[in-house]
């Protein structure tokens, strides 16, 4: 086991106490002699007096200081004292000599309070330390301490009353030794009993201030010893015993002032060191934060003005960190989040200029600059960092990092100004991921579009300025349409039909994809039981879940009053979902199932791309896999795409899921995958995507002809 500092100097002081009695009782005849009257009453008044300032110290600590934090042993510690201090001061006022001495029996009044002073301090601090000690209120503060002073002066006044006027046998003769016999042995069992006791109860974990009260008790039992082998009151074993009582306050002292003091101070410091670091450095990561970078960008401002240097700031962004947060759960993007963080302290020549500003955006600072290359080769410098993959939970996760670059002075000359311009350049960067941008002037107008389509959106929610477009999903074998996947475009006003791709990842930005999601649903539903109603075969219908929605409270029971509302049966409902959104298994596994209950299908779209492990596959209640489009292009080319189609079909087969292959586009991308045995396929060599009414037309006339 090992030992602290604060044991081993309890350890040496125990030690230094014994070796110190036991060389004195070896040369205790060459030490030995009388001290003259007056001397040893200069001596051991001054002594007694030092010790009732001690005592009244000890009383002050325990009783004034730090109330909030007051406890039994404290509070009881300095009312004990308080009464031991009063019987020490006694005992100097009574010594021969002094105006109150007087003799009782074959002793003295003087020996008396002495006694009554170790006696009260020896067993007190046995029964103190004895008992738990525990938080208690402040207000029984005077109660406890008035009634212990108010004993000690009535236990003081009744000592001189009986021994001035009475004649007590017990302090004569034979009956005074065994009286100081007695007294002797109390107080070295109830000194040597709270030693062990203290040491016992935290045998597991040792305060420095119990050690310090244990040195005490060291000493107090020294003295004790010390004064029962002197033979007078005047000789030099009364003076040593003095002293290892003296040392005995010291040490009561300091451990009651650590305990009062200094080991709150320290607590205090160490809060206020923490919520320093805390108002500077970000609690996750322990990096710098967002207001340790402002100071510091407005030093490297002003810095970068004397010199006539360059600085750049490089803000970079996890790229699809939400996706990420959203599938894997907010503890998994947290261990990311500290992964990237180190990653970026280790590869930066000085770590004190990398930042974290909140959520997944970090900041690099590069001050003293001669010129621009320097900052891009840093930017390249840092997505290289990423090329490896992150370890988490025993899997390996590939993310990537766009970054946004702001000069001073030409992009800014203040920190809101380069920092604003550092973000525009990184959104920039965004529309393409795992790429960097150093910041251009137009940039402020593609950022000035972004926030004006963020809220062209939310007014085309309200005036429902989406339409669905529909492609459909043909069976390879039999050459039928088998369903149809909805596709969500947007009618701007001024902007015409605008793609998915250009308003979809706002909406998941912003959270409007749940009402749009929603919208979407219900929509396709309608038309969907619309066609059936109009006398065309049921078919599938396919609409795409965001990850969002996925997530979404009670999805299940949504859809379900969905399908109520619109009327269409939920045999002809295929949900899509990404592989990414299975990553947490039991979330998604629970979700699926009480979708599956609603007797809607299920297929994994763009299949293939993802994270997901396939050995959860026979886990998920899936119905089928999509190729995604990356694999079919290429297949014609023989490559490795072709041997991919080929084992995602295999392994469909004998999980016993359908599959269809997204973007077929010619004759031989058909023939191959019917070799492969793909059942369905979907893409532009059957048709575009096509509003409702032309591909009511489409499909009527397609049946005709086929």
């Amino acid at each position: 086991m090992s030992i602290n500092r604060a044991e081993k100097i309890t350890l040496g002081t125990a030690l230094a106490a014994v070796i110190s009695f036991i060389l004195i009782q070896l040369v205790h005849g060459e030490l030995y002699y009388q001290i003259p009257d007056h001397l040893n009453l200069l001596v051991h008044s001054i002594m007694e007096f030092i010790n009732f300032a001690i005592s009244f110290t000890i009383l002050v600590l325990g009783w004034l200081f730090f109330v909030k934090s007051l406890s039994r042993q404290r509070l009881f510690t300095g009312a004990l004292f308080s009464i031991v201090g009063l019987f020490d001061m006694l005992h100097a006022l009574t010594m021969e000599g002094m105006p109150f001495f007087h003799y009782v029996g074959d002793t003295t009044l003087s020996q008396i309070y002495a006694a009554s002073a170790q006696l009260i301090g020896s067993v007190g601090l046995f029964v103190i330390f004895r008992c738990n000690d525990a938080p208690i209120p402040a207000l029984i503060r005077r109660p406890v301490v008035f009634f212990m002073l108010g004993f000690g002066l009535l236990l003081a006044v009744l000592f001189y009353s009986f021994t001035k006027w009475t004649d007590i046998g017990m302090f004569s003769g034979t009956s005074l030794v065994v009286v100081q016999a007695m007294v002797g042995t109390v107080v070295f069992v109830a000194y040597s009993a709270s030693i062990g006791m203290i040491l016992y109860r935290n045998r597991n974990e040792r305060p420095q201030a119990l050690l310090t009260i244990i040195q005490s008790l060291v000493f107090f039992l020294f003295a004790n010893l010390q004064f029962f082998l002197s033979k007078n009151l005047h000789d030099t074993d009364m003076l040593v015993g003095h002293i290892y009582k003296f040392a005995g306050y010291y040490y009561l002292l300091k451990g009651i002032y650590y305990v009062t003091i200094e080991e709150p101070f320290k607590e205090q410091e160490r809060s206020e060191a923490r919520i320093n670091y805390l108002a500077y450095h970000d609690e996750l990561t322990g990096l710098s934060n967002r207001r340790l970078l402002t100071e510091r960008l407005n030093i490297e401002i002003e810095r970068a003005q004397l010199s006539k240097n360059r600085l750049a700031i490089l803000l970079l962004d996890i790229d699809r960190f939400k996706t990420i947060n959203d599938a894997l759960g907010h503890s998994f993007g947290d261990q990311m989040l500290q992964a990237v963080s180190e990653r970026l302290r280790a590869a930066a020549a000085m770590p004190e200029h990398v930042f974290r500003m909140g959520g997944d955006e970090f900041v690099i600072l590069l001050p003293d600059l001669t010129e621009s290359l320097a900052a891009e080769q840093q930017a390249q410098t840092l997505m290289a960092l990423f090329n490896q993959p992150f370890l988490l939970d025993q899997a390996e996760y590939h993310v990537t990092i766009s970054v946004g670059i702001s000069f001073y002075p030409q992009d800014g000359k203040s920190v809101d100004v380069l920092m604003k311009n550092a973000d525009t350049a990184m959104y920039n960067a965004k529309i393409h991921r795992n790429e960097f941008s150093s910041y251009m002037p137009d940039m402020n107008m593609k950022a000035h579009d972004r926030l004006r389509l963020e809220s062209d959106l939310r007014r085309a929610l309200e005036q429902e300025q989406f339409t669905l477009a529909y492609q459909p999903l043909v069976n390879l074998a039999t050459n039928k349409v088998v369903g149809v996947e909805a596709l969500v475009r947007w009618l701007h006003p001024q902007r015409g039909l605008l793609p998915p791709g250009e308003f979809i990842p706002l909406t998941e930005e912003n959270g409007l994809i749940l009402q749009l999601g929603e919208w979407v649903l219900r929509s396709a539903c309608l038309q969907n039981k619309a066609w059936q109603d109009a006398g065309m075969p049921p078919m599938m219908m396919s609409v795409n879940l965001s990850m969002r929605q996925f997530r979404q409270h009670q999805l299940a029971e949504r859809i379900k009053s969905i399908l109520e509302q619109t009327g269409m049966a939920s045999q002809y409902l295929e949900l899509e979902i990404t592989e990414s959104m299975t990553s947490d298994v039991e979330f998604a596994t629970e979700t699926l199932t009480s979708l599956k209950k609603l007797g809607v299908q299920i297929s994994i779209d763009d299949f293939g791309t993802g994270y997901s492990s396939l050995v959860y596959l026979k886990r998920f209640p899936i119905d089928k896999l999509k190729i995604d489009r990356s694999f079919v292009s290429d297949l014609t080319n023989g490559g490795s795409d072709a041997a991919i189609v080929t084992t995602i079909t295999s392994m469909a087969k004998n999980l016993k899921l359908r599959v269809t292959a997204e973007g077929v586009e010619n004759d031989e991308q058909i023939r191959l995958l019917r070799e492969r045995q793909c059942e369905e396929a979907q893409g532009y060599y059957f048709t575009k995507p096509i509003p409702a009414s032309l591909f009511e037309n489409w499909y009527r006339h397609r049946s005709q002809t086929a």
